[in-house]
């Protein structure tokens, strides 16, 4: 009787951790599906995501075509000076730097490096593509990359604002 009790007992114990852990899941902040939508001015862009490590190291690397209308948003869990480089990527990059009320705090241009070579170390490859990054001189939250010639075709400086849920992004940001 008392192994019988005992079992009940354990069996009990599992099925309420379980509906816990259900429910739990759905407590915290959720990721928003993609493409999140970003809008500049007049201007409407479906950015994919980058909101842990893994996806921003990954970042736009492989992709060899982006349309006008896509661009990426990298979202951080705090605001930091930045520093973003080619690694993998082969086409040219417009890149902005946005702080926690969605305002531009730097902007520039990314050119698409030549991939590791044959006889070139990992450490070569990566000093080479160090000294090609994008660097912010102010601190961000989010960094936006868009395909090359983006900037100046919609007029961006230093100050617009651009609308996109940062608070969201700001909540699910590793």
């Amino acid at each position: 009787m008392a192994t019988s009790t005992s079992n009940l007992l354990s069996l009990w114990m599992i099925f309420n951790l379980g509906i816990l852990v259900v429910l739990l899941s759905g407590c915290g902040p959720s990721m928003p599906q993609e493409p999140v939508p970003l809008r500049v001015g007049e201007r409407t862009f479906a950015m994919r995501l980058a909101c842990d490590p893994a996806s921003r190291e990954r970042g736009l690397g492989g992709v060899r075509q982006l349309p006008t209308d896509e661009g990426m948003i990298f979202a951080f869990p705090q605001r930091s000076v930045r520093a973003f480089w080619m690694k993998d990527c082969f086409i040219d990059l417009d890149i902005v730097f946005v702080d926690d009320r969605n305002r531009v705090v730097d902007l520039g241009h990314m050119k698409a490096q030549p991939p590791r070579g044959a006889t070139e170390s990992q450490a070569a490859y990566e000093i080479r593509l160090q000294a090609g990054a994008a660097r912010s001189r102010n601190p961000a939250r989010f960094v936006l990359e868009f395909a090359a010639g983006t900037i100046d075709a919609i007029g961006l400086s230093i100050g617009d604002r651009v609308d996109f849920d940062a608070e969201t992004l700001k909540s699910v940001a590793k």
